[in-house]
């Protein structure tokens, strides 16, 4: 049986910093952009890991309207134009609706 849990859309993403990136900018950069989410309806969490050949995020979104909208919001920013500076060609996303959640 699944539990109860809330409705939500999420975005993932996977990436590597170009290796001349720098790791402390880079956070400082994800910090802005994260305050700038925080602002927006619809934004409900956001996760960040860091492995040992990869980066991966997570934003967590009421729905998927929310997501693609701010998402495109967001390209428009100068903190979107400095953070894809730092990252690599080739990333991947992926989009899609919670379906089990457990904790």
């Amino acid at each position: 049986m699944l539990g109860a849990y809330k409705t939500m859309f999420v975005q993932i993403v996977k990436f590597k910093l170009k290796p001349d990136a720098s790791r402390e900018i880079f956070l400082e950069l994800t910090e802005q952009m994260v305050a700038w989410l925080k602002s927006k309806d619809g934004f409900i969490a956001y996760e960040l890991y860091e492995g040992s050949e990869f980066w991966s995020d997570r934003i967590a979104w009421n729905d998927q309207s929310f997501a693609h909208g701010v998402l495109k919001e967001f390209l428009s920013t100068a903190i979107a134009s400095e953070l894809i500076r730092l990252v690599e060609d080739g990333y991947s996303s992926f989009f899609g609706q919670v379906v089990m959640s457990a904790q």
